[in-house]
């Protein structure tokens, strides 16, 4: 059964914490004081009083994962990291859109995914185009 947003009355899947809409809350916070068993999340920055945690409150390790793969794509490693970065950028949004992954990292895994699929294609471009310059001097005549 799908679960309708407070907010924008999206429907949900029954396990998502956010909107896949609008990114507000599904369940109301637990109220203060209550006994951990009855609680079933933790509110962004834990207790009252404390600050809130980066992991609480900032994207996924795997959004962020997938911004380095396509990074390093570019730079040095070609599909080797781009083929990675596509793959986990694509799982990272789908985890966004079905509200099991905090949306702050919608962005990082949208270049993950986009950033490894033109970094590789880039890459076998070079490399293709490599290839012929080397099957053209290889059959060239030898002039001295």
């Amino acid at each position: 059964m799908m679960t309708p947003c407070p907010k924008c009355n999206q429907p949900n899947l029954p396990e998502a914490a956010f909107c896949h809409n609008c990114s507000s809350p599904l369940r109301p916070a637990p109220p203060i004081g209550a006994p951990a068993a009855q609680q079933q999340w933790a509110p962004p920055g834990g207790p009252v009083g404390q600050p809130a945690s980066a992991s609480a409150a900032g994207p996924s390790s795997r959004a962020i994962i997938a911004l380095v793969l396509a990074i390093l794509s570019l730079i040095c490693c070609g599909p080797f990291s781009g083929i990675p970065a596509a793959i986990v950028g694509w799982m990272e949004l789908g985890a966004i859109n079905q509200g099991q992954s905090p949306p702050a990292g919608k962005w990082m895994a949208q270049v993950g995914l986009w950033g490894g699929i033109a970094c590789t294609v880039l890459h076998i471009i070079i490399y293709v185009i490599y290839l012929l310059f080397a099957v053209l001097a290889a059959s060239s005549p030898q002039y001295y």
